[in-house]
């Protein structure tokens, strides 16, 4: 049986549970849950036969308070190879984000060999055991983290897989796509974080989807970090069982360290 739900739907509001608070603050939604619920309706709106999300941007403008959350979809482009659509995110009467999905026609593969770097194999999250370190890895009822290499707190580059055993909106099962989105806000902290805790909060993140995920692992390595003047990028290769199958980068803005 599964967990229970991120959010409830009534009507054409999304009222959060609470297990959908984030770490930073009592009454501050989780942000990429947001994003979740952006690539819920942005694939209701632009999927179907033939199109696969391409790419995902999530700006997240503001904290998000544990309130209801509204989605209004704005069609940008209608093509018959692409189409774009941007998800505005309204809670208690502000706009805190905007997601820009952008949906491809699918199609043959083309000839030819393509160059692509030597990646090792990893673990199997069954054989990871659950994180109990004190790092903020902890499993929770909702939402396993099984960590392969590095973690929060250790100033090492970090493999990690996560697997949301619940369900995004009570009574649907997360879509592969939700699946990623839900997952991608996490390669920022998990890139920024130091021997000293995580000093920075994430503006906005990408995800670049070369397909969809198979099954309900998702796993992050973290690729990339650069910082200056108090904003951090950086950038994360998405794993599945069969391989990399996206990228998350983003930026983030400085902000005083979680809590342990």
């Amino acid at each position: 049986m599964s967990a229970p739900a991120y959010f409830r739907a009534s009507g054409d509001r999304l009222e959060p549970d609470e297990r959908a608070r984030g770490p930073w603050a009592p009454d501050m939604m989780h942000g990429r849950l947001l994003g979740g619920l952006a690539a819920r309706a942005l694939e209701r709106e632009l999927g179907g036969d033939g199109w696969r999300a391409a790419r995902l941007t999530v700006d997240l403008f503001r904290p998000a308070a544990m309130e209801a959350v509204e989605i209004d979809v704005t069609p940008i482009r209608d093509g018959r190879k692409v189409r774009v659509a941007d998800a505005t995110l309204t809670v208690a009467g502000h706009t805190v984000g905007r997601v820009t999905g952008l949906f491809l026609a699918m199609g043959a593969e083309p000839p030819g060999r393509i160059w692509r770097p030597e990646h090792q194999p990893w673990p199997s999250p069954d054989d990871v055991p659950p994180a109990d370190d004190g790092t903020g890895d902890k499993e929770s009822e909702i939402w396993q983290f099984r960590t392969v290499t590095g973690g929060m707190g250790s100033a090492a580059q970090t493999r990690v897989w996560t697997n949301d055993t619940g369900q995004l909106v009570e009574g649907e099962d997360m879509t592969p796509l939700v699946r990623a989105a839900a997952s991608g806000d996490i390669a920022c902290p998990l890139a920024n974080a130091s021997d000293q805790g995580i000093h920075y909060i994430n503006a906005d993140y990408t995800l670049l989807l070369g397909r969809y995920p198979v099954g309900p692992w998702i796993g992050l390595e973290t690729t990339e970090q650069v910082d200056a003047d108090g904003i951090a990028i950086a950038l994360a290769t998405m794993w599945d069982e069969q391989g990399i199958f996206a990228m998350s980068s983003g930026a983030s803005i400085s902000r005083p360290p979680l809590e342990e």
